[in-house]
C-alpha cells in the first residue's frame, strides 16, 4: 500500500498540469466565486470579532446572530473549496501544452490509460472521464454521511439474504498459498482457471 500511495502522490502535480490545459466549468467559476466572497465575509466578521469579542454572539441582523452568518461563510467557502485548491498558474483560456503527453506522464504512475483516451486527451469528454475518477470533497462527504444511513441497513437486512452467495464464492475462489495464506484465486490472475476474463485482463494490463 505504501507504495501505491508514493504513485498516488506523484501523480497529483502531474494531474493539475493536465487539468490546467482546460479552462473552468460553470461549476468551478461559481465555485470560485462562491468561496471568495465567503472569504471576504469571513475576513470582515473576524475583523470585528478582534476589536470585540462579543459582537458576534450579541449582535443581530435580519434575525440572525453574526455568529451564524459566520457559519454559513464558512460552510459555502468550505464548498467552494472542494471544487479543487487554487492553481496559481491557472488561465482561463486553454494553456500551451500536450494533453496526450501530460495523460502519459500521469498513467506512468497511475497505471490506467485506456484505449478510448488515447489520441483524445485533448477533448472535454476525457477530461470529465477523467474528473470522474477524482470526485470532490463534498461528494465524498456526501457519501460518507449516507454510508453511516446505509449500512445498517446493508448488515442487517440485505447482506443476510446474500450470505449463501458469499460462503460459495468464498469456497470456489480461495486459494492457499505457503507463506501467505488464503488469498483470493483472481488476485493471482489465473488465466487457466479462468479463461480470458475481460476484467481479470484489463487488471493484469493495468498493474503489469
Amino acid at each position: 500500500p505504501h507504495a501505491l500511495e508514493a504513485r498516488m502522490a506523484r501523480s497529483y502535480p502531474l494531474t493539475t498540469k493536465y487539468l490546467a490545459m482546460f479552462p473552468d466549468g460553470l461549476m468551478g467559476v461559481v465555485a470560485r466565486g462562491v468561496a471568495f466572497c465567503a472569504s471576504s465575509l469571513m475576513a470582515v466578521l473576524l475583523a470585528i470579532s478582534l476589536m470585540e469579542e462579543s459582537v458576534l454572539l450579541e449582535t443581530t441582523w435580519r434575525g440572525h446572530q453574526l455568529i451564524w452568518y459566520m457559519t454559513v461563510a464558512t460552510v459555502a467557502f468550505v464548498w467552494g473549496r472542494s471544487f479543487g485548491a487554487e492553481n496559481p498558474d491557472k488561465s482561463p483560456f486553454l494553456l500551451d501544452g500536450d494533453c496526450e503527453e501530460a495523460m502519459l506522464q500521469i498513467s506512468a504512475e497511475t497505471h490506467y490509460f485506456p484505449r478510448a483516451w488515447r489520441g483524445q486527451c485533448h477533448l472535454y469528454d476525457i477530461r470529465d472521464a477523467f474528473l470522474a475518477l477524482f470526485p470532490t470533497k463534498m461528494y465524498l462527504l456526501f457519501h460518507e454521511c449516507l454510508s453511516v444511513i446505509m449500512t445498517p441497513y446493508v448488515l442487517c437486512v440485505a447482506l443476510p439474504n446474500a450470505t449463501r452467495e458469499l460462503l460459495l464464492f468464498i469456497r470456489a475462489h480461495t486459494l492457499v498459498l505457503p507463506h501467505v495464506g488464503a488469498v483470493c484465486r483472481y488476485a493471482e490472475f489465473d488465466f487457466e482457471e479462468y479463461g480470458p476474463d475481460a476484467k481479470m485482463e484489463a487488471s493484469f494490463i493495468n498493474f503489469k
